[in-house]
């Protein structure tokens, strides 16, 4: 599935202008080498256009397709809205109604065993993707996944009346950025992350 993505997003991104591309996204464009350089997950990336071949100057580890598709999917589909300062579920994105269960399965389950037990650990490890403190929840993080989506975890610990709890959040602009479905691959990527750095 993802390799049928890429290959579309890495077509469109070829006959995208870089230009635009990187003034609507919040990236950087250098006319000379050609290379378009955005921030993912706190870390540098850099994209040859029209080609679309994606590099880090800090990690010579190829990213896994579905997150290269990511990135070209950002860079493409930016519509330059500046951030909303309102958070929304995943259920309330276009039709995310139809998928919020997969996506609480896939994204917020996982926070809930990885952290539930440990909720400063959260905040510790969601430093490394550039994470900062929110006041949400009993701990709260701010992950700034692209210089335009932000998405926000937010854990609370179990008590007498009920279990852990964790929820993930998007900035109301994120559709403007990414379709529903790449936001759903957004939110399993970063817990997929997150749950890495505490295994």
């Amino acid at each position: 599935m993802y390799t049928a993505i890429y290959r579309e997003a890495k077509d469109e991104f070829a006959r995208c202008y870089p230009e635009r591309m990187t003034a609507l996204s919040g990236a950087e464009y250098d006319p000379v080498t050609k290379e378009i350089k955005v921030v993912y997950l706190n870390k540098l990336y850099l994209l040859s256009h029209p080609e679309g071949t994606i590099t880090s100057p800090h990690d010579p580890t190829d990213l896994p397709l579905d997150e290269r598709s990511l990135i070209l999917q950002y860079l493409v589909q930016a519509t330059g809205e500046p951030l909303s300062e309102r958070w929304i579920s995943y259920a309330e994105l276009p039709n995310g109604m139809l998928h919020d269960r997969p996506f609480r399965i896939e994204a917020v389950e996982p926070l809930i065993q990885a952290f539930g037990g440990q909720p400063g650990r959260l905040l510790q490890v969601s430093r490394t993707l550039g994470g900062q403190e929110i006041g949400m929840g009993d701990i709260g993080v701010m992950i700034p996944v692209f210089p335009r989506i932000p998405v926000a975890v937010i854990l609370w610990v179990a008590d007498e009346e009920f279990s852990a709890r964790a929820n993930m959040i998007f900035d109301a602009s994120a559709p403007k950025y990414l379709t529903t479905a790449a936001l759903y691959v957004l939110g399993s990527v970063v817990t997929r992350r997150l749950k890495k750095m505490v295994m």
